[in-house]
């Protein structure tokens, strides 16, 4: 009863391990707080299942169809946009180079269906193939003087663009993709189709930009042939065979560097000749070659033997740095050469 007593009491005692009731708590919730965390973990992975899933189902109805297809077309231009101005990767140079090309961009991407992976876009593919017609419109009357409209073969076309391109809008899957094979192909040989009238628009409009500037800056008609001319005529084929290099398809760009000169040679002049002799009714053309054509012959075969040479004996199926800068050497012994022969 007395104080002295009950010190004495305590401190006999043994310790207490004394615990907080917020560490029970958080011990006895850990196992819990384990499970939940693994079951929310379950729940997102089957969300964003659910999620891909939605994506690539087809709509239910057209409303529908169109509801979803709205809303990727303004977020694929969301995302082209912020790509352009808000990429840390991209200097002032290049966003200033981009704004300049842009106008041409939007209405190639709006005229050309790529269907492909990484690249696709259901809408924009919808849309593309819709409007494409009327870059066909413009790219025949451009270069041939044949206007599609005058014909019912271009209304025609054109309601056929228009009914494909519902059809993709309603039953294509949408996000990334992929679409069906049998959908895929033909759809790619079409856009391959439409890049090429592409290519061959823009390198024509370049060709003649530097002719006009050859005229302002009277530069003789041999030069204008052997540098601008040359460079124009193939100028599509540089692009296309520069991006298939950067795809990592540079077999297939090697293949076409080959394979384009040899069917200008066999194909063109085998065709020109055979409409040239039914034209004229002759049996047979005299052909003379001026000296400068003989030059172009010589050197070609010079750059065959150095392929043969550098891919074949030097590297082993490999074509290297060297080779690049010896037939740049003699594509400058070339134009030297036939200046002044």
């Amino acid at each position: 009863s007395s104080p002295d007593r009950l010190t004495t009491v305590i401190s006999s005692s043994p310790p207490l391990n004394i615990t907080s009731r917020s560490s029970v708590d958080e011990e006895c919730a850990q196992p819990l707080l384990s499970k939940s965390c693994s079951n929310n973990e379950e729940n997102n992975n089957i969300n964003n299942s659910l999620c891909c899933a939605s994506l690539l189902q087809r709509p239910n109805s057209w409303g529908e169809a169109w509801r979803v297809n709205v809303q990727e077309f303004k977020e694929h231009w969301h995302d082209f946009f912020l790509d352009i101005y808000y990429n840390e990767e991209n200097g002032a140079i290049d966003v200033i180079l981009l704004s300049m090309e842009l106008p041409f961009t939007i209405i190639r991407k709006l005229t050309n269906p790529v269907p492909c992976d990484g690249y696709y876009c259901r809408p924009l593919v919808a849309v593309s193939i819709i409007l494409s017609p009327l870059w066909l419109w413009y790219y025949f009357n451009d270069q041939f003087g044949y206007d599609l409209s005058s014909t019912y073969i271009g209304y025609i076309f054109c309601g056929a663009a228009l009914l494909v391109g519902i059809i993709v809008m309603r039953y294509a899957p949408g996000g990334d993709g992929p679409m069906d094979l049998y959908m895929v192909v033909p759809l790619t040989l079409y856009g391959f189709a439409i890049a090429a009238t592409w290519l061959d628009s823009i390198a024509d409009k370049l060709v003649e930009l530097l002719e006009l500037f050859g005229i302002l800056l009277e530069i003789p008609s041999t030069i204008m042939g052997l540098t601008v001319l040359a460079f124009g005529n193939s100028l599509q084929d540089l692009i296309a065979n520069v991006s298939l290099s950067r795809k990592g398809l540079s077999t297939m760009a090697v293949t076409a560097c080959l394979a384009g000169p040899i069917f200008n040679l066999c194909i063109g002049l085998g065709l020109g000749f055979m409409a040239l002799l039914k034209s004229t009714g002759k049996e047979e053309i005299h052909v003379k070659f001026p000296k400068n054509i003989k030059t172009g012959f010589y050197f070609t075969l010079a750059n065959c033997v150095l392929i043969v040479i550098a891919g074949v004996f030097v590297g082993k199926g490999v074509l290297g740095r060297g080779y690049g800068y010896l037939a740049c050497g003699l594509y400058l012994a070339y134009v030297v050469t036939s200046l002044y022969v």
